[in-house]
């Protein structure tokens, strides 16, 4: 199987994992239960933009012609899993001051720290799985440039 079916596979078993993860964790309170496993998720979370990220740059039609080096690809990468990790704090702070019931749905932001955190993870996530992409890419790079 070709490379990049395999990546698009992995990429959607990841994101169907975090979900299901996710659905799991909410239904028998994890995230107050267990007091390291929002960083798991915020982790999975920045692992997955980054290969997302890495799939729309080296495979997508759309990309066409384009070749980042791999430093410019890894800040892409992490800045990508950074934006969306800032937009769901975002998201998270104005539905606890927008309805006062932060807890009550599933979201609550406890302060700072948290926050940092959970930003944290956000970028480990993306840089890990962006440095397992390029391992893994140049080892397949023959593969990937034969059939470009």
């Amino acid at each position: 199987m070709p490379f990049k079916k395999k990546f698009s596979r992995f990429i959607t078993g990841l994101i169907v994992f975090i979900f299901l993860l996710h659905s799991f964790a909410l239904y028998y309170f994890l995230y107050w239960r267990v007091s390291w496993f929002d960083n798991v998720m915020h982790f999975l979370g920045g692992a997955w933009l980054a290969l997302v990220t890495a799939y729309f740059v080296f495979f997508s039609k759309k990309a066409g012609s384009i070749r980042l080096p791999i430093p410019v690809f890894l800040l892409t990468a992490v800045s990508f899993a950074a934006l969306v990790g800032v937009g769901w704090e975002l998201f998270e702070f104005c539905v606890d001051f927008l309805t006062g019931k932060g807890a009550a749905v599933g979201f609550n932001q406890v302060g700072l720290q948290d926050t940092m955190g959970d930003l944290f993870f956000d970028l480990l996530g993306g840089l890990v799985a962006g440095l397992v992409f390029i391992r893994y890419f140049k080892k397949h790079k023959p593969e990937y440039e034969s059939k470009t």
